[in-house]
């Protein structure tokens, strides 16, 4: 009877929609069989829901949650899905309210806490945005390059500023995952130039020419920021020592595509300079 009733379902649903996701598709039609046999289970809803929302079903798995706590679910796991999967379809006022009233259950829970924190983003809520991603940078144990990241842009968000406590941000990353976490010390140097600070920067691109070994590239970036802030003379020494460090390539890299249009990229930004002498 049950593999009846699975068969069915299965014919019915659009063949695109069963295949799009594969295992998960059964899943969920094996989850309605079981709704079918134990309607009043809001577990069984609740657990459904979690799987349209896997599938991007987000109306189906908004239905099932509603549907759960309609039969008596209470537990704060479900009010944190059905904040994200507000979040997820942009009504963040009604993410809003689903997640405090996780965070009434779980005041210190870090996940509900950068939820809400992202969802205060949206709301334009600066403020208090920030102080509940302050809570998550300082209190998660397995913070990623993009969670410091986000912290910086709301830090910036809060006060468009405010480039020292978003280099604050970026430092205490560096520290927390390691010196060299590239995507940090990108962003370092945005921050750095975007708040005028000149010869940080200049230090910055140094790091980038000695840590990494397409050096070529960096002389590059190093010289067309000399020539944004009008010193000319430096960007020159830059562009030369760019096409010293392509000279020393092997001839495989001498060759490449990138290689190639970085040579006529060095030959534009000389001529460039030539013609603000004349």
């Amino acid at each position: 009877m049950i593999k009846g009733i699975l068969f069915a379902i299965l014919f019915l649903w659009p063949v695109a929609q069963v295949f799009a996701h594969g295992d998960l598709s059964m899943r969920i039609a094996e989850k309605t069989i079981e709704i079918s046999e134990n309607p009043g289970n809001f577990e069984l809803y609740y657990e459904r829901g979690l799987l349209y929302q896997q599938h991007m079903e987000y109306s189906n798995a908004l239905e099932d949650f509603i549907t759960s706590k309609s039969l008596g679910n209470t537990g704060k796991a479900l009010y944190y899905a059905i904040a994200e999967v507000h979040y997820l379809i942009e009504d963040y006022g009604e993410a809003l309210k689903s997640i405090v009233s996780y965070l009434e259950l779980d005041s210190i829970n870090v996940k509900a806490k950068k939820l809400e924190a992202q969802i205060l983003f949206h709301l334009k809520s600066y403020k208090k945005s920030l102080e509940a991603y302050r809570y998550v940078i300082h209190t998660m144990s397995d913070a990623r390059p993009e969670d410091i990241l986000e912290y910086g842009k709301l830090i910036l968000a809060e006060d468009n500023k405010n480039y020292s406590g978003a280099l604050e941000a970026i430092q205490y990353g560096l520290e927390q995952l390691g010196p060299h976490t590239i995507s940090l010390q990108l962003k370092k140097l945005d921050y750095l130039i975007a708040s005028g600070q000149i010869e940080k920067a200049l230090e910055q691109y140094n790091y980038f020419i000695l840590e990494y070994n397409r050096k070529e590239f960096w002389y590059f970036k190093k010289a067309k920021y000399l020539a944004e802030i009008n010193r000319p003379h430096e960007a020159f020494i830059s562009l030369k020592l760019a096409s010293v460090a392509i000279r020393q390539l092997d001839t495989k890299f001498k060759n490449m595509d990138s290689v190639i249009i970085l040579i006529e990229q060095i030959k534009s930004l000389e001529n460039s300079l030539n013609n603000q002498k004349l």
